[in-house]
């Protein structure tokens, strides 16, 4: 049976901190220039041609722009121009396609598409030689390395981080700009939480179905840990935005269920809180917190804390580690190996 300390995700989720400064002190000076022509051409529309980990950083990437741009952020729905030779025009868009193989052929055809109606395209990837880095005005690469783990980490935190950092220079909003100098420390400062994570292993080792909770930034989030779940212990995870489960799934809710719960957004905690509160009250439900808030982390059964100076997009990559451990952990604790899940490849392509 694999070890901890011989898992190449184990050991990959520790080398994200130096993955994040070398991605942006070599991407920087082409995202300056991606922001400029947008700024140049008055283009207002971003479109995401992503799938799995990497349509998880473009949700946060989405949420970022319209936060603090006034541009408009989808997410592209590939089969429209794949299956159905549909009439989108991306004359008058910003298109980036995610991947960290390169090889989603599905998103490359998006992205043939902008390029072919004259928008701008840009390919984020982690393989400098793969079919959606051949297309393009510019390309970005996430500078990570080669990623042995087919659990994405590494690969994960640096589209995150440059959907973060190309949010940053199209919005031109200085308080954003400046977050990117800190995001190395806050995935390293959560390497210490290993601790806490560990703690709670023992209360989901033999869980087969979980619910896990976010909104805004942190539903982003979350929608990356349920995968992360998923594909390492084979176990039924399912994530909601707080605002969403309220419409119907709540009614599915019980106590033999266990949750996680994502609340560290000073914007979007009282929604999340109060979902956690009727839970409890009408479901007795058995809760982990995952906070930067020492009161808010007393509502739950459970905590992990994360440093209370991270709140927002920053908590985003703090909560990102602590998915990450967690999923690694968990999956060792079930006797899976979290680094080669079944049927799970790192060059899956659709179409």
């Amino acid at each position: 049976m694999i070890r901890l300390e011989t898992s190449k995700l184990w050991k990959e989720i520790h080398e994200q901190d130096v993955c994040i400064k070398n991605c942006l002190q070599i991407n920087l000076p082409h995202i300056k220039k991606i922001a400029d022509e947008v700024h140049k051409r008055g283009i207002k529309t971003v479109v995401f041609a992503a799938r799995g980990s990497s349509d998880h950083a473009a949700k946060v990437g989405k949420y970022l722009i319209e936060i603090y741009s006034d541009m408009i952020a989808s997410t592209a729905t590939p089969s429209v121009v794949t299956c159905y030779n549909g009439k989108t025009n991306y004359q008058n868009a910003l298109v980036v396609g995610i991947s960290q193989s390169g090889a989603a052929k599905d998103c490359y055809m998006v992205m043939e598409k902008c390029v072919k109606d004259g928008g701008i395209c840009v390919s984020i990837t982690n393989e400098r030689d793969s079919l959606m880095s051949t297309i393009g005005d510019y390309r970005l690469n996430n500078e990570c390395g080669v990623e042995e783990s087919i659990t994405a980490a590494k690969s994960y935190i640096t589209q995150l981080t440059l959907v973060t950092a190309l949010a940053a220079y199209l919005s031109k909003d200085q308080g954003l700009i400046d977050s990117l100098d800190t995001l190395a420390n806050v995935v390293k400062d959560a390497y210490t939480l290993e601790n806490q994570v560990k703690a709670i292993i023992p209360i989901f080792r033999n869980s087969e179905r979980l619910l896990l909770f976010g909104r805004g930034l942190l539903y982003g989030l979350c929608e990356e840990a349920e995968l992360k779940i998923q594909e390492t212990s084979y176990l039924d995870a399912r994530c909601y935005a707080s605002s969403d489960y309220q419409h119907g799934p709540i009614a599915t809710a019980t106590s033999f269920i266990p949750t996680i719960f994502f609340i560290a957004d000073k914007k979007t905690n009282d929604s999340i809180v109060q979902l956690h509160d009727r839970l409890k009250k009408e479901k007795n439900i058995l809760s982990l917190i995952v906070t930067n808030d020492e009161e808010i982390s007393k509502l739950g059964d459970y905590k992990i804390m994360i440093p209370n100076i991270y709140d927002g997009i920053q908590a985003v990559f703090a909560s990102a580690v602590v998915a990450q451990m967690f999923s690694c952990l968990l999956a060792l604790a079930r006797g899976y190996n979290p680094d080669t899940p079944i049927g799970v490849s790192k060059h899956t392509v659709t179409i």
